[in-house]
Formats: C-alpha cells, structure tokens, sequence
C-alpha cells in the first residue's frame, strides 16, 4: 500500500505564491502535461528561495480552479504557504486556499516520485465510493522530502 495513514482535518484558508499552468490527468498521462517542467523549472533555479515571507520550507503543488472532476483541466500551482496579504514577485502568482475539509492521506516513505504517484492511484481508486470536492487539493513536501529517495508526502484533498 502507498498510503500508510489518513484522517480528516478541517483546514483555514492560506495563500500561496507560486508558478502555475493549466493541464489535465490525460494530458499528463499522455506525457504532454505540464507537471514535470513546472518541477523542473523549481528545481533548475532559485525560484523558491525568491518567495517573499513563507510561513516555512515546505513546497506545496496544489490543484485548483477544477473544470470538473479528475476528468477536467485543473491548475497545477508550485509554490510555498505565505503570510497572509504578502504580494506576489516578478513571474509569480498568489492563490487563494480556501477553508475546507480534506482527508490527508499520507505515502509510504520511498523515491519521492514513485510514492506519490502510487498515493494518487489509491486516491483515485477511494475517490470511486467517496465524495471529493474538487475545491483544492494539494501536495505538502516537508521536511521528510529532503532526501528524495526516502521522501514522505501529505497528500490533501478536498471532500464535501
């Protein structure tokens, strides 16, 4: 199993500053998302250590404005959790997290890559027999992802 725990939790709204694009599962499925070059583009530069006043460290990858369901585009957003209010440097971009429930579920600890993707194949096979809200869903990389071979990931999704 991918997913070693998972509980709900009612979270406030935040703000992240981040970069972002439009994509779809299909065309990430299809390799012609957005996805990996977003991560590439964070990793290939400083990008985030120019976010001005992060609340912490962590890296958030978030999914918003849902056209529909996991079916539909979405917003992919790369970025960090800022003080509220904070505005957004040169090439970034703020969105709002609204307050919501989510059920957080948690990956094994393993290649960050693998773990993850193994953690959205078990949430798409629960989300069958559970609501999701589709508002915002997000990826927290913490701490516990300093060593992307041994990584651990919250995953956040919205429910109604």
């Amino acid at each position: 199993m991918a997913i070693i725990q998972n509980a709900f939790i009612q979270r406030k709204s935040f703000q992240l500053i981040g970069i972002s694009a439009v994509t779809s599962n299909e065309a990430e499925m299809k390799n012609e998302g957005v996805i990996e070059g977003l991560w590439g583009k964070i990793y290939s530069s400083e990008f985030i250590q120019t976010i001005p006043n992060k609340i912490n460290q962590s890296i958030f990858a978030l999914y918003t404005n849902y056209e529909s369901d996991e079916t539909g585009t979405y917003t992919f957003v790369i970025g960090s959790e800022v003080v509220q209010d904070t505005k957004e440097a040169l090439g970034m971009e703020k969105f709002e997290v609204p307050e919501a429930k989510y059920i957080v579920f948690t990956t094994r600890k393993g290649p960050v890559q693998e773990v993850v993707i193994e953690a959205w194949q078990e949430i798409w096979e629960w989300s069958k027999t559970n609501e999701r809200a589709f508002l915002s869903d997000f990826e927290v990389y913490d701490e516990r992802t300093i060593d992307p071979e041994n990584s651990q990931v919250d995953i956040y999704i919205s429910v109604k």
